[in-house]
């Protein structure tokens, strides 16, 4: 008698397992017959156990993979702590001969890591486009279409979006109605701000052939264009089929803010910021709670924006004026010194005077910032939220 779930054999008599105590299923004989071949069922116990060694050397391999890659998780941390500790003393060397501007350094190591983490954005985002863009292939000359794309996709895994974006565009004329590249190529141009060729690319791909990305992409288009009204509609359309995108509520918060709908835009900021900590959302916010009087809770989200955004220098500002307008000089000077720090052009001084100069009312009305929508639109910007996270953590900003 063997054991349906160990395996193990048994008296014949037994009801349960002497091993597992699981019940025995007994095989009784047809009556037409007095006795069963039992020979097919003798070969069972070998059976299991063979599997059984297979689930055990299956085990341990496994076990093996996770501590190799433990092992090289370890070492990445460790070659990155050197080569971090290694680069420290470079910089404060340079700084102490009087060779190294740090400000310049910081500006410098902030554009190039920003310009980095947009070509992986661009390389992860046509990964994802890539067997759609070959699908939709309806051209004559495939093959030459195929290689283009090849090249493009070579270009952005060595960080080169710019020649990637002319092997696409050699592409797309190959085959100009192919709607899931028009929309890669779209989302890209309007990443650089190249408003037209975003719109020539973008206008093209509608109806089923439009992907959320791209109907995002269209919805931004619409923003910085000021066409609020289709844009609102392109994301009512977003949120009905994905009620969780916090970049849609977000935007939606924009809209209602350019159409002076405050309460909306409070409604839809706070729905954004309870999917994820957004400083775009938070940014809007503010700009609430200063046209209701709400300061101290607009400091307090200023600071948590500039926790995780230091470079942004709306936020900046906005805070710099609500120290003006309560007659904190002191502190409004460290705030529009860091302003100056982004963009040397910036006229601090003047600013000052003219909060000196104002009445007590007069200065909670200059106390509100206009919400600029390319402003609040680089905020959304994944790239240099991330960029700002990984130079904090290096000394660079903050």
């Amino acid at each position: 008698m063997f054991c349906q779930r160990c395996g193990k054999r048994n008296e014949p008599d037994a009801e349960t397992c002497r091993y597992c105590n699981a019940p025995l299923l007994v095989l009784k004989p047809d009556r037409a017959s007095e006795s069963v071949d039992l020979q097919p069922f003798l070969g069972v116990e070998d059976y299991l156990i063979d599997k059984i060694s297979t689930v055990e050397r299956q085990a341990h391999r496994s076990s093996e993979d996770v501590d190799l890659l433990v092992q090289a998780v370890d070492f990445l941390e460790r070659n990155v702590m050197v080569n971090r500790a290694g680069i420290n003393v470079m910089v404060n060397m340079l700084r102490e001969r009087g060779l190294l501007e740090p400000k310049e350094f910081d500006r410098r190591w902030r554009d190039w890591t920003l310009r980095n983490l947009r070509d992986l954005y661009r390389k992860e985002r046509f990964l994802d486009a890539k067997p759609h863009i070959l699908a939709a292939f309806s051209g004559k000359n495939q093959r030459r279409f195929e290689e283009r794309v090849g090249r493009a996709e070579d270009l952005l895994y060595s960080l080169q979006s710019s020649k990637a974006l002319e092997a696409l565009e050699e592409a797309q004329t190959l085959d100009p109605n192919n709607t899931p590249l028009l929309a890669y190529l779209g989302e890209v141009y309007l990443g650089l701000g190249q408003i037209e060729r975003a719109e020539r690319c973008l206008s093209r791909v509608t109806g089923k052939a439009e992907t959320s990305a791209a109907a995002f992409a269209h919805a931004e288009l619409c923003v910085r264009q000021g066409r609020l009204g289709e844009a609102s509609k392109r994301l009512q359309a977003i949120l009905k089929l994905h009620p969780e995108d916090p970049e849609a509520w977000t935007l939606t918060a924009l809209v209602r803010a350019q159409e002076g709908r405050w309460p909306e835009c409070q409604r839809c900021a706070q729905k954004a910021l309870e999917l994820e900590d957004n400083p775009a959302a938070m940014y809007l916010l503010v700009q609430v709670h200063v046209r209701r009087g709400r300061v101290a809770s607009a400091e307090s989200l200023l600071t948590q924006l500039l926790d995780v955004r230091p470079d942004s220098e709306e936020a900046l500002h906005q805070m710099a004026l609500l120290h003006l307008a309560r007659g904190w000089w002191g502190r409004a000077a460290e705030v529009l010194e860091r302003i100056k720090e982004l963009r040397p052009s910036f006229d601090a001084k003047e600013l000052t005077d003219r909060f000196r100069g104002a009445s007590p009312s007069r200065r909670k009305e200059m106390r509100v910032l206009p919400v600029v929508p390319e402003r609040v639109l680089e905020l959304m910007d994944r790239a240099s939220e991330e960029a700002s996270m990984y130079l904090l953590q290096v000394g660079v900003e903050g």
